[in-house]
């Protein structure tokens, strides 16, 4: 980008790192007020339900709910970074996210899943259960 040199590029590449490993680490420690204020007052969430959620205090509010009795530990690697300009950047994170639900009432109980595979591997003989439903492999072992 014409505008920053690789030096400040590196710098802003640096900070947007750290934003989202605050965010994370907000997450897993169900640390609400750092959450909220993590994010701008216009942020939209499409990750909770099909509605958007706008604004950090209202995303805070709702996970804080969603994530009550859960323990989460966030891994999130390899990014891919495309600056605008000086002030606007958009990206992309693999992640890893693991969910431990405490039981309610002693009952272990499901409340909503959706899973969706970007890759999967079977082998000869793997029930539909464990088959690749991403597109990108055949279906095997049904």
């Amino acid at each position: 980008m014409a505008e920053m040199t690789e030096i400040e590029r590196l710098i802003e590449l640096h900070a947007i790192y750290r934003l989202k490993a605050r965010r994370d680490h907000a997450v897993d420690q169900k640390d609400w007020a750092t959450y909220a204020a993590l994010h701008s007052d216009d942020y939209v969430a499409m990750s909770i339900g099909a509605t958007p959620i706008v604004g950090g205090q209202a995303a805070a509010g709702a996970l804080a709910v969603q994530l009550a009795n859960v323990t989460t530990v966030h891994h999130c690697h390899t990014p891919v970074i495309n600056f605008q300009d000086r002030d606007h950047a958009t990206g992309v994170w693999a992640m890893e996210d693991n969910l431990f639900w405490k039981r309610n009432g002693g009952q272990w109980r499901f409340s909503y899943r959706k899973l969706e595979r970007t890759h999967a591997e079977t082998s000869p003989g793997a029930s539909r259960i464990a088959a690749d439903f991403s597109g990108e492999n055949a279906v095997v072992g049904i």
